[in-house]
């Protein structure tokens, strides 16, 4: 996932760990793989999740890509690439209802910083408890990764 970072202030954070309210499982959009599921109810600005992962040097970031391995990368603010791929994140698992696929859902988180400059899924509205978390890759995504 390649993204361009908007900043954005919240002080809305669950006051949780991460794997108390989050979940892993197939997804709801058919041959998306795994999903990004809550079990609690999150409401509209509410800080869902941060990305976690690698800060890549640009050799690092080009040899990844060129392997074809770089649908984690979140392109920050100062240049550098955040690459979730090989580290354990929820954040990752937030698949895109309204991308390539044809789907029924939609989009009801977005990537952004939080009032800490970490990257995060910010919640777009109230997400019920057993929801799928779902936002948004971006048009640069789907061009480069669509199928």
């Amino acid at each position: 996932m390649t993204y361009m970072l908007n900043k954005t202030i919240l002080d809305n954070n669950i006051n949780a760990l991460e794997e108390d309210y989050l979940y892993i499982q197939q997804s709801q959009i058919p041959n998306s793989g795994k999903g990004l599921f809550t079990a609690i109810k999150i409401y509209k600005d509410e800080v869902i999740t941060l990305f976690k992962g690698k800060i890549l040097s640009d050799l690092e970031a080009e040899t990844i890509a060129k392997l074809g391995h770089d649908q984690y990368f979140i392109n920050l603010l100062d240049g550098t690439i955040l690459d979730s791929n090989f580290v354990e994140c929820f954040a990752k698992y937030a698949n895109d209802a309204s991308g390539f696929s044809v789907s029924e859902f939609k989009n009801n988180a977005k990537i952004a910083l939080d009032d800490e400059d970490n990257v995060c899924l910010i919640a777009l509205k109230n997400i019920k408890a057993s929801e799928e978390i779902f936002c948004s890759y971006g048009k640069s995504y789907w061009k480069k990764h669509g199928k």
